[in-house]
């Protein structure tokens, strides 16, 4: 019995491994007002990133918004992260499923997140960084 419970737990963790911390940061940029706000920020993440700069400016008729982190680590990060845009009044734009960008920061490292909303009506730009697990050490 004392195996089986052994050899639960290991299998239980290597499903864990290499998995994403879905509770991460997200940054809202209102390309109007010229507010930004860290809306949520897991304490996972908060401990180890943190939003350096938030700049926007104008492409043409459309609006681009740039955000960038600092790890306050010294250890390797493994982040996704994607910009989602927002209308006037809240609704999202490119809503079918834009894909996470994969970066890896090396201790103290900066990186940036631009994004360019879809059409003119896009005014909020919404970062949404999440942790992965790959800087985790193996079970194995």
């Amino acid at each position: 019995m004392k195996i089986h419970s052994i050899l639960v737990s290991v299998l239980c963790a290597a499903a864990l491994v290499g998995c994403v911390d879905t509770a991460g940061m997200r940054v809202m940029v209102d390309t109007e007002t010229g507010e930004s706000t860290v809306l949520e920020n897991s304490q996972r993440l908060a401990n180890r990133l943190r939003v350096k700069t938030v700049t926007y400016d104008r492409v043409g008729e459309l609006r681009k918004a740039t955000i960038t982190l600092e790890s306050t680590t010294k250890k390797k990060l493994s982040i996704q992260g994607r910009m989602v845009w927002f209308d006037v009044e809240g609704v999202e734009l490119d809503a079918e499923g834009k894909s996470y960008r994969t970066m890896v920061l090396d201790g103290l490292d900066f990186c940036t997140f631009t994004g360019v909303a879809p059409n003119a009506k896009g005014v909020r730009a919404k970062l949404q960084v999440r942790l992965t697990d790959s800087d985790t050490p193996s079970l194995w």
